[in-house]
């Protein structure tokens, strides 16, 4: 079969009706909805290279039509005005913040309409031409951290994206954001026993083979971190104590949670990977990360213990999937692995 070429001159020809829609759920969009996504979509990736076309910092383009369960889309653009991602927002939290004041504006014109915020779909392009679309695009771990929460997401919020795989034909790929995100139902507890069970994953077997590590060193890597959880006494503003450990050769570094202001704070396992990358002039291997720490009691807003952002980095660089992930349960320890808590779709590493 010929390659199918599409190009912004050439998309108006396109047959809608015929592009298959992908995905595990046997979405069945009407040709109306299949329509609207196609085209929001395809204004998304003309925004996108746009961005890259005006000059942006990177010269990546994302962009990300976001729409609202009242059905109101909201268009939004990486912003990239420095090479360091502080200053930094991507497009997907672009749109979300635009639907997000609308729906504010909207609401103080009219309050008796109640305020009911959730994104029911998110239309992610790129600046990368259409015929290299290979794989769908997905949120990088900058947003995943900011969308790890049920507060404008739900179990059935939907990403699109234009995907061309083997066979070269132009798709729509439909996936639930709820897929993209690490193991929501595993919550982390601050009550520490030398006598509970140690659970390992079957990839966690194999990695404690291949780093050469027993129980008996998990345990000394937990017991260092819990004691300094019960030591720190920084814990002054967020009221959130979370100290983080990483294991690398036959050495421990712990670093403790430090809050500048409740909204500023150094992520725990980012400044003991630090340390440890100094200590060994940046030949780091991590063996092993530990997260020891307080989950936030806010039943609206579910943050968790363990940074999705500092995971998805360090696997980049001085760490991988089959790296080691230590965390203390209510009622035992689990031994898992960076790739295994990350989910598998945690493809794309946004390189600055």
């Amino acid at each position: 079969m010929a390659e199918e070429k599409i190009s912004l001159e050439t998309i108006s020809e396109v047959d809608i009706e015929k592009i298959p829609v992908i995905s595990d759920y046997g979405i069945d969009l009407s040709l109306e909805e299949k329509i609207e996504i196609y085209n929001k979509l395809l204004e998304a990736h003309k925004l996108a290279k746009t961005n890259v076309k005006v000059g942006n910092v990177t010269n990546r383009g994302f962009a990300t039509y976001v729409c609202t369960n009242k059905n109101k889309w909201s268009l939004g653009t990486n912003f990239n005005n420095t090479r360091n991602d502080i200053s930094s927002v991507c497009g997907e939290r672009s749109a979300i913040l635009s639907a997000y004041n609308y729906a504010l504006v909207s609401y103080m014109k009219n309050p008796q309409s109640g305020f009911d915020f959730k994104i029911k779909y998110m239309c992610m392009s790129s600046n990368i031409d259409i015929n290299d679309y290979y794989d769908f695009i997905v949120p990088c771990e900058d947003c995943l951290s900011w969308l790890n929460t049920n507060r404008c997401f739900d179990e059935d919020t939907m990403i699109f994206s234009f995907v061309r795989k083997e066979d070269r034909i132009l798709k729509i790929s439909a996936t639930k954001l709820v897929d993209l995100l690490p193991y929501r139902i595993v919550k982390t507890s601050s009550i520490y026993s030398e006598n509970k069970d140690i659970k390992t994953t079957p990839l966690a077997q194999k990695s404690l083979l291949k780093f050469k590590i027993d129980k008996n060193i998990i345990k000394n890597i937990l017991f260092k971190t819990y004691e300094a959880y019960k030591n720190n006494n920084l814990v002054k503003i967020s009221g959130q104590n979370i100290i983080a450990s990483v294991f690398f050769g036959d050495e421990i570094m712990t670093f403790k949670k430090l809050d500048w202001t409740k909204r500023w704070f150094v992520e725990p396992l980012e400044h003991a990977c630090a340390e440890a990358m100094q200590k060994t002039d940046g030949n780091l291997e991590i063996k092993a990360v530990c997260y020891f720490g307080d989950e936030y009691n806010n039943s609206e807003i579910k943050d968790g213990v363990v940074s999705i952002k500092t995971l998805g980095r360090i696997r980049q660089k001085h760490a991988s999937g089959d790296t080691l992930l230590i965390l203390n349960l209510e009622n035992e320890i689990l031994v898992t692995t960076i790739g295994e808590y990350l989910p598998k779709k945690f493809v794309q590493g946004y390189k600055i």
